[in-house]
């Protein structure tokens, strides 16, 4: 039949946040379903014989929430997804209700999975620990706190008090707790007051937090796109979409939106500042990779005019600060500290390591740009 395909070890049947075009029937052999964050793969489960891949789109608009790949030669049979809608939708009311309520389990049963897999995570700040740590920090700072009374909204926290709280109250890690007032500190969103204790070592007593308000919407963000059910793009950074993000609030700063929230800068200016300002040659990938995050961005053109990029100010400048402080808790999982020494990179140049398509920073072990998938040329 062909719908029956033969697969060998190591084959992909379909990757995290892939459209669910067909449904696979294991007949016999194993697949394992896994995600990968921050760069390592967390395999969560393994299906075998009888067992089903994308059952949830029979009932609902859904994508892959796994990525399938097959542990040993495996026979799989592909059911186009529309075939079979159309048979559950001509079944009888309680068959379609036991069917639906079979699904959603196993659905919920896979999502608990991966979330304690993702828990014990190695990493120093996985990522269901993201959201917690800074709803700690907002809700502690909050209730225990002391306002500036020079600066309005600025809260003053003690450390004792923070790492006290953290740990007893919501048993969190007072070295995460203590390398996140660092990273907030070197994102200057903090100011951290050092004292010396009795032994004449410097020690961090106080936390001045500048943007309360910041904790708490990050914080909500996260959590949402993260257990929304479904791959998220937008929490999954990308250096090169926060420089095209970042470059384009700061060009149209001033620009009153229309009334849909959108701003429009000369296509021809953007080019320039974009080039002059931050060294980067903006292309058309440039804004597929923003689009790919779910970002209203839209080249125009018009009839005797110049053209225009229409896009939200305010959710780019919004979503780029979001992205800067996941790319830095990036840093934070990939070198197991976070380095306030860390110099800020300078603008890319057409002279530096940049993909020749969309200017995106590559090393000479890439065979393609990881921002755009551009085919580099073999090293000479």
């Amino acid at each position: 039949m062909d719908n029956i395909k033969k697969f060998k070890r190591g084959e992909i049947l379909f990757k995290e946040n892939d459209p669910i075009q067909v449904l696979y029937v294991i007949q016999q052999g194993k697949v394992g379903l896994s995600v990968e964050r921050g760069g390592k793969r967390l395999e969560v489960l393994v299906a075998g014989a009888s067992q089903v891949l994308g059952e949830q789109a029979l009932f609902y608009n859904a994508r892959h929430a796994f990525t399938a790949e097959v542990l040993q030669e495996t026979r799989v049979m592909e059911v186009p997804l529309e075939a079979m809608k159309a048979q559950i939708n001509s079944a009888q009311p309680g068959v379609k209700l036991l069917l639906k309520s079979l699904i959603d389990e196993a659905k919920q049963t896979r999502l608990n999975l991966r979330s304690i897999k993702m828990e014990t995570d190695k990493n120093p700040c996985p990522q269901p620990a993201i959201p917690r740590i800074f709803t700690i920090l907002n809700l502690v700072t909050r209730h225990t706190g002391k306002a500036d009374a020079e600066v309005p909204g600025v809260m003053i926290a003690d450390w004792s008090t923070l790492r006290l709280y953290g740990t007893r109250m919501f048993g969190e890690s007072p070295q995460r707790m203590r390398s996140l007032l660092d990273l907030l500190a070197k994102l200057k969103y903090c100011e951290l007051t050092m004292t010396k204790n009795e032994e004449g070592e410097e020690e961090l007593s106080k936390a001045r937090i500048l943007n309360m308000q910041i904790l708490e919407d990050f914080a909500e963000f996260y959590q949402y796109n993260l257990y929304k059910g479904t791959y998220s793009e937008v929490i999954h950074v990308d250096p090169l979409a926060i420089k095209v993000a970042r470059g384009l609030v700061a060009i149209s700063e001033g620009l009153e939106p229309d009334r849909k929230g959108a701003v429009s800068v000369n296509w021809d200016q953007v080019l320039e500042e974009m080039r002059k300002r931050f060294g980067l040659e903006v292309k058309g990938t440039h804004l597929d990779v923003l689009e790919k995050k779910g970002l209203f961005v839209k080249r125009q053109s018009r009839e005797n005019a110049p053209a225009v990029l229409m896009f939200d100010r305010n959710e780019f400048d919004r979503l780029s600060t979001y992205w800067q402080i996941i790319y830095e808790i990036d840093k934070w999982n990939d070198k197991g500290f976070v380095d306030l020494n860390e110099k800020e990179a300078k603008a890319q140049t057409a002279a530096g390591p940049a993909c020749p398509e969309c200017q995106g920073v590559i090393d000479s072990v890439h065979k393609f740009c990881p921002h755009c998938g551009h085919k580099l040329a073999a090293a000479a």
